[in-house]
């Protein structure tokens, strides 16, 4: 009987992960960059809302608007004709969301958002000469979201033990 590490080991998308293997990364492209350390961590999690927002905009696109309709799939909006009433529906502000952060790919330059899209969105591989630009684009996201500005932060402070002694310390003492 094979173990779930050798079966995975043999599924082609999974093959020179070694003992990450079976790490639920591995099931995307941009999980399996992020494995192999082609991508940080904060250009895989903006990879990763990006896909979240566009899931969240294509929702929008065309869904039935009563329960009752499409196989009991349905959209929390019920149309919006008024521009009042558009400020508060979720299905204009999913689409406002996902319309900055392609607008944030587009303008980091040529060639970023049809690439970042194919990767994040399609799964498919990135290959050896476009990971420059694949990574300019998860950065711009990932500033865009805030991400790169914590993460950094975090990075820096975990990093830097001089930060912490630098802090005046507070004796607490018996005055009896």
């Amino acid at each position: 009987m094979d173990s779930p590490r050798s079966i995975a080991a043999r599924m082609p998308h999974r093959r020179g992960l070694g003992e990450q293997a079976l790490d639920p990364a591995a099931e995307s492209e941009l999980g399996r960059m992020r494995l192999r350390n082609e991508i940080s961590e904060p250009e895989a999690t903006a990879g990763e809302v990006y896909a979240r927002m566009w899931r969240g905009y294509v929702a929008t696109l065309d869904s039935p608007r009563d329960a009752g309709l499409g196989h009991g799939q349905s959209s929390a909006c019920v149309g919006c004709p008024a521009p009042l009433s558009r400020k508060f529906c979720i299905c204009d502000l999913r689409k406002r969301i996902y319309a900055e952060a392609a607008r944030v790919l587009v303008s980091t330059g040529r060639g970023v958002a049809p690439l970042v899209h194919a990767v994040v969105i399609l799964d498919r591989q990135c290959g050896f000469l476009d990971l420059p630009t694949l990574k300019l684009g998860l950065t711009a996201l990932a500033e865009h979201y805030g991400l790169l500005t914590n993460h950094t932060n975090r990075r820096r402070n975990a990093q830097s033990p001089q930060i912490a002694s630098r802090r005046p310390s507070v004796a607490i003492t018996d005055r009896g």
